[in-house]
């Protein structure tokens, strides 16, 4: 907590005196960036996190007096959840009894089709007022939670420019605008339900960008009427502060480390919030088990404790970080023969003697890439290396070379992975604009990386037994 920015809001917030009987207080409960962690000997995992928020929500009188909300990326993020695509993640929410929430990029990562069956099987409230399918909004834009006599209107907005990580024919169809212009039309709703607080929940971090529309400090500052915003996406913990004129962030720890406990006091006679405390709660990994999981998600996490310990071959020798990324383009030419080159971001992890494992393979390739194809010229690829060597958050890139062809003259089929070809978060903008052109003939095979190299390394290697 940070007690002398809490009480610079109060001040803002609460200029004259309001009597004790027309203030209630309400206890909102947040989480984000879950990614479905099952935890380990040394983190926490959902299983810890669920009893830490039902211990928290009980001792605020239950669910009546608390709010649960998720600003996103829940469903993706471990083996488990890779092998459910997502169902993991959504029966987690669904027995927490989660109030509202707000997917995040990595909730898409298991395609249209997957997401929208999420919609149907969601018991929280989906709130996404900038998410669009087809040019219509397949979840709410806000809705009003009534908590023992409180009117607190919540807000959604899922990541602005999906297509900055998702590229291909299973991601057709989903898009996501700026947040400012929902806002535009949204705001004098709200204000006129006749609401008691006002929280804008995003999975956007708090100075993400200069960029007015993707600036959580600049959004708040356009809209005072927003008495709290819950952030996410930058795994940037922020136990409280102020921002705008007179709205309080607040964002938790990835990854099951922590949630945000936030207090706050209403006016229910003026309409108006009156005071807002928080902190990050911290997750021990030996904490309560207090809350029973039913027994379908019990046995969701006991198959995918089972099919992590699989192993897909022995291997006889160390594999270190470079012959690995030369592995990997490796499989990609299996897969694209014709591939003059592979673009790669090479990892740094090493391949250990011994069993390889399905959960090895996992953090291998920890998400749902698809292998894909462009053509571009020797020119167009230096263009997007040097692009690529001007970014200031330590991306690489790595052009690896299909020694079974020759480079062509004029334009190359290169080998890369759906994130990259979507421009990998907006860092490459220029291989995206690229990839938008209809005669670069793009195309994305639907095969996961993952299942391309565990077929390849399954050749090149003894098959475990």
């Amino acid at each position: 907590m940070r007690p002398i920015s809490t009480i610079m809001l109060v001040l803002l917030l609460f200029p004259w005196y309001s009597p004790a009987d027309e203030l209630k207080r309400i206890t909102i409960l947040q989480t984000a960036d879950i990614h479905s962690r099952t935890g380990s000997a040394s983190e926490p995992g959902i299983r810890q996190l669920a009893g830490a928020l039902d211990s928290e929500r009980q001792k605020a009188g239950g669910a009546g007096k608390c709010l649960l909300i998720d600003c996103g990326d829940l469903l993706q993020g471990s083996l488990a959840a890779s092998s459910t695509k997502g169902g993991l993640g959504l029966a987690f929410m669904n027995e927490l009894g989660y109030d509202a929430w707000i997917p995040g990029n990595h909730d898409f990562d298991f395609g249209t089709a997957r997401f929208l069956e999420f919609l149907k099987g969601c018991r929280p409230s989906m709130l996404a007022a900038n998410l669009y399918a087809d040019g219509k909004r397949p979840a709410l834009p806000w809705k009003i939670f009534e908590k023992d006599g409180m009117r607190i209107a919540v807000i959604g907005m899922t990541s602005p420019g999906l297509d900055r990580w998702h590229w291909g024919r299973i991601s057709y169809g989903m898009t996501a605008s700026p947040i400012s212009g929902p806002l535009d039309a949204i705001i004098p709703e709200v204000t006129e339900s006749r609401c008691d607080m006002i929280i804008l929940a995003v999975h956007q971090g708090p100075f993400q960008s200069e960029k007015a529309d993707l600036n959580l400090g600049r959004i708040a500052e356009k809209y005072p009427q927003i008495d709290l915003v819950l952030g996410a996406h930058t795994h940037q913990p922020v136990p409280g502060e102020n921002a705008g004129f007179a709205s309080w962030y607040v964002q938790p720890d990835p990854y099951c480390a922590s949630f945000s406990l936030i207090k706050a006091e209403v006016d229910v006679k003026r309409h108006r919030t009156v005071k807002i405390e928080s902190k990050l709660v911290g997750v021990a990994q030996g904490g309560s088990a207090s809350f029973k999981f039913s027994s379908s998600l019990e046995n969701l996490l006991s198959k995918a404790n089972v099919d992590s310990r699989k192993a897909i071959v022995s291997v006889d020798k160390e594999i270190p970080a470079d012959e690995l990324n030369r592995m990997t383009a490796d499989a990609y030419f299996s897969k694209l023969p014709d591939a003059a080159c592979a673009l790669l971001i090479p990892q740094e992890r090493i391949i250990n003697t011994g069993k390889f494992t399905e959960e090895d393979l996992y953090w291998t390739f920890p998400y749902e890439d698809t292998l894909c194809s462009i053509e571009l010229s020797a020119e167009e690829l230096k263009t997007v290396e040097d692009e690529a060597a001007r970014l200031k958050d330590a991306t690489k890139l790595q052009i690896v070379e299909n020694r079974k062809s020759q480079l062509p003259a004029v334009k190359m089929k290169v080998a890369l992975s759906s994130y990259l070809l979507a421009g990998a978060g907006g860092r490459m903008r220029t291989l995206a604009d690229f990839a938008r052109d209809p005669g670069r003939h793009t195309e994305d095979g639907g095969i996961s990386i993952r299942d391309v190299f565990r077929k390849y390394i399954a050749g090149k290697f003894q098959v475990s037994r």
